[in-house]
């Protein structure tokens, strides 16, 4: 059976990705992979995901929203492992509980994801 594997953004790039959602990954070549995003494939160089052999569990916690307008006064937001649906965050939980699909997972907060220099 061959090795599935997910992939994240970890560079800020124009791509419908979503920062901090995790996708399966469809095809993995030098020097791109090709994930599914919603039904369409997508090719993302390869250098700007972060690739992982287990499915997600837990939530990314994502800082500085790309776009402030949706989270007024939200210094990070969280996606969903599950469904990536994003939340801001206003307190810091152990578990949260998915508004959409009802997962409930751990949040990833020791996590330094997207972290800019």
């Amino acid at each position: 059976m061959p090795k599935r594997y997910w992939a994240r953004l970890r560079a800020d790039l124009d791509c419908p990705l979503r920062r901090g959602a995790w996708y399966e990954v469809r095809r993995l070549r030098p020097p791109e992979a090709v994930v599914d995003v919603i039904g369409e494939r997508v090719s993302v160089p390869r250098s700007a995901l972060e690739i992982s052999t287990a499915p997600p569990r837990r939530w990314s916690v994502v800082p500085r929203p790309k776009n402030p307008a949706r989270f007024p006064g939200v210094a990070e937001y969280a996606v969903c492992p599950n469904c990536r649906e994003r939340v801001p965050l206003t307190e810091r939980l152990a578990l949260m509980e998915c508004r959409r699909c009802k997962e409930i997972s751990d949040v990833a907060w020791d996590e330094t994801y997207f972290a800019e220099p």
